[in-house]
């Protein structure tokens, strides 16, 4: 790449502060980050097929310098090359800018303000109505100490109003409103209170033992603790703290912060104030799961023997919509103790009042971790068991959090299941398909064909990584550790019982991509486009800066080597400078509900540049390579998100999400 030089110790520059970084802790205490500690990281980063870390190119170095974006052409982008620092920036605490120091409540993480149309580039379309919200981790720790994995973070909703056009078509006269709140759990206003860590994180943070964490801010790297202190504070705790940071979801009148490891948490749709865990209609037990694990010993155990901290229940982060029914399906499930499995609830809810409408449990056997995600055909729903194993000693000693207890084979067979849904009246019973080797992460859709089932996900390709989202630890996500991320196309035979196909998604080769979705009427049903967040298109792995649209259905099917760059994808890349976030489909309203392309892709992106985030929207009967019809710039950066939801117009009783 015409953007890498080759690797040096120190870059010898003098640089353009834009600002001094923010870190505060719950007393609002303020801790300056010093200019040679955000200096260290001024460099290109590593990525698994390009280790470094590398030497600024001249203009990468002139660019950091004067704080501008660099001039570049389509040939320099889609090639993974970043700057490590901008990287890292895009993983701050949500707090105010330095410029604007009460924008932000830094206990709550309020803030409430009309985007201005100086902040607007482009046409924000007429008729995209409703309001957009979206969940991530957003506080990144307690006190000055920062969490060991960035997704062991405080959840953080972020909501944008699109009104209406005013009557008398004034373009002036429509006002976008944004407002932001931390998802103040149970765990976390314990925390605050105490103003250390009491809890373990799923991912690896945990309370300090003998040790006193240093307390460097919560945007410097998280401190090392010795093994023996960490044994110390966290030997017997088993009790995982509820971050409700990963989905933001809106059905039936109710607007939830999902997370899943734990219970769903309620929202103020309005305010954006949490109200407390949810049930969802009673089928959740437990209602109230603070302290209560989502484990239960196996077999029927008189209730007087079991003890008080077990029998609880997990909700998926990742439940689906049936675009035929309306019924939103999700499942929660149990840990059985002794390595017994997993026992899943599959439900599906009414959008009118939130009710279950039917469920069935079954027992996942074999499974030490609840797959992620989930595919919904018309008839069934597919679960994939990834090659995972428990270290038990290493999660009850406090040696390890959950995630880092799993250990990972990428070179052994998992296995794909199938169960009826709830509502399917066929007499059908579960399957279980072993499929060759790979990990997957999030299905973009699924549907039936002439008795197969064939469904589409992110994934890794086999690899010799042992370690379950360990290099997301640290300050920020490490690519030279992450294995690059595909789109790849499995088909179920289902009479068969047997996986009859699996490779990379056609029209997809070399593109590093996650977070796949489709045109929400699409996600029971054959789709052409798949959309995803878009790192590079030369089979590396690299932070994501863009979006593309992948033809998978009639797209190239051709081989392309590693490097090679793949020029026939519809893709939009912001700049090195700009980091993506998930996009999110959105229909037209009174649009063709047949059609893919009458809809718009909203997707959030960070500018390390401006040090602000911004919502970008294509309109996807152009081609993305054309860029965004508008962009609307925020008042200060927003971390890195997960997924959300778009809810339509007023009244609407569901959403389209993530």
């Amino acid at each position: 790449s015409a953007f890498l030089s080759p690797p040096a110790q120190t870059n010898n520059v003098k640089y353009k502060i834009r600002s001094n970084y923010r870190s505060t802790d719950d007393s609002s205490t303020v801790i300056l980050a010093s200019t040679q500690s955000t200096q260290k990281y001024f460099e290109i980063g590593s990525t698994l097929s390009r280790p470094g870390p590398f030497k600024l190119t001249p203009k990468l170095k002139e660019s950091v310098e004067k704080n501008i974006h660099p001039e570049e052409s389509d040939e320099d982008l889609g090639r993974g090359t970043f700057i490590t620092s901008d990287w890292r920036k895009a993983w701050h605490t949500y707090e105010s800018p330095v410029d604007s120091p009460d924008l932000i409540d830094p206990k709550t993480g309020y803030a409430e303000y009309i985007i201005e149309s100086d902040d607007i580039e482009g046409e924000v379309p007429d008729d995209l109505v409703g309001v957009l919200y979206r969940n991530g981790p957003g506080k990144f720790g307690v006190n000055g100490e920062r969490v060991q994995h960035v997704l062991d973070a405080d959840g953080l909703i972020t909501k944008i109003i699109f009104p209406p056009p005013s009557s008398d078509g004034q373009k002036d006269g429509r006002k976008f409103a944004f407002k932001s709140r931390f998802v103040e759990t149970e765990w976390m206003k314990e925390e605050e209170e105490a103003k250390r860590f009491l809890y373990r994180g799923t991912f690896g943070t945990s309370p300090s033992g003998f040790e006193t964490p240093p307390r460097k801010g919560l945007n410097e790297d998280p401190w090392d603790e010795s093994v023996a202190s960490r044994i110390f504070g966290s030997f017997g705790k088993l009790e995982i703290k509820n971050s409700a940071n990963t989905q933001a979801v809106y059905f039936g009148g109710k607007l939830l912060a999902l997370f899943e490891a734990g219970l769903p948490h309620k929202l103020d749709p309005v305010t954006l104030e949490t109200l407390g865990e949810d049930d969802l209609g009673g089928a959740l037990p437990h209602p109230t799961g603070k302290g209560i694990s989502p484990v239960k010993l196996p077999g029927e155990v008189p209730t007087e023997f079991a003890p008080d901290f077990l029998g609880g229940a997990a909700h998926t982060a990742h439940p689906q919509m049936c675009p035929d029914t309306g019924n939103l399906v999700g499942w929660h499930w149990t840990q059985l103790a002794g390595g017994a499995g997993l026992e899943v609830t599959f439900t599906e809810w009414s959008a009118k009042d939130f009710s279950p409408i039917a469920s069935s449990t079954y027992v996942l056997d074999g499974c030490d971790l609840a797959p992620h995600d989930m595919v919904l055909t018309k008839n069934y729903i597919m679960l994939k068991v990834n090659s995972l194993t428990m270290n038990q000693a290493d999660f009850i000693s406090g040696m390890k959090g959950p995630a880092a207890s799993l250990k990972m084979d990428g070179r052994a067979n998992v296995n794909c299941r199938i169960f009826p849904r709830p509502t399917n009246t066929k007499k059908t019973e579960p399957i279980s398909v072993e499929v060759p080797p790979c990990f997957s992460i999030h299905f973009s859709h699924g549907y039936e064909e002439d008795d197969k089932l064939i469904a589409y996900f992110s994934g890794w390709p086999p690899s010799d990584s042992k370690d379950f989202l360990g290099a997301w630890g640290g300050h920020s996500p490490d690519f030279l550790k992450i294995p690059i991320t595909l789109i790849w196309r499995i088909v179920i035979d289902l009479k068969k019982k047997e996986c009859i196909s699996l490779k990379v998604a056609d029209g997809s080769a070399n593109a590093c991509a996650e977070h796949p979705l489709v045109h929400p009427n699409f996600n029971n049903k054959k789709a052409h486009n798949v959309y995803a967040s878009l790192s590079n298109l030369v089979g590396d792995s690299s932070p994501p800066c863009g979006f593309c649209r992948l033809r998978i259905e009639d797209g190239d099917d051709s081989f392309l080597r590693e490097g090679e760059y793949n020029n026939d994808i519809d893709a939009y890349f912001f700049g090195t400078r700009i980091f993506s976030g998930e996009p999110l489909i959105v229909p037209k309203h009174g649009g063709d509900p047949t059609n893919e392309d009458e809809a718009y892709l909203l997707g959030m992106f960070y500018d390390a540049v401006k040090d602000r985030s911004g919502l970008a929207i294509f309109d996807l009967e152009r081609n993305l390579k054309e860029g965004p019809v508008a962009k609307m710039y925020l008042k200060s950066g927003v971390p890195h998100g997960l997924h959300g939801c778009f809810v339509p117009q007023e009244g609407n009783l569901s959403s389209v999400f993530c």
